[in-house]
């Protein structure tokens, strides 16, 4: 689990050194938009993106194909209920306090 404070302090440090920017959310003032600059994708490409995919080969080195497609069928589902809520909720002016 990552804290807000966690998450906050690592997303200052990337802006100090140059791999995101973050900018005030005109739509809601509780948030900030994060955009990742070129170093920032570079970095993503080249140094994350590769231990990712070794921890997930690992994660699902005993899962048999479908195991992962049941798993992504049902996390799919559950992505569509949330968009749904989601639009039913904000989807009046695009935030919550509507």
């Amino acid at each position: 689990m990552v804290s807000r404070q966690n998450l906050s302090g690592l997303l200052n440090r990337m802006e100090r050194d140059g791999h995101l920017r973050t900018v005030a959310n005109e739509h809601d003032c509780r948030s900030r938009l994060v955009h990742m600059s070129d170093s920032g994708r570079q970095l993503w490409l080249q140094q994350a993106i590769p231990k990712i995919n070794v921890y997930y080969n690992d994660v699902l080195s005993n899962f048999l194909v479908d195991d992962v497609a049941h798993a992504l069928h049902y996390l799919l589902k559950l992505l569509d209920n949330m968009k749904r809520i989601d639009k039913a909720t904000c989807g009046r002016n695009g935030t919550e306090d509507d």
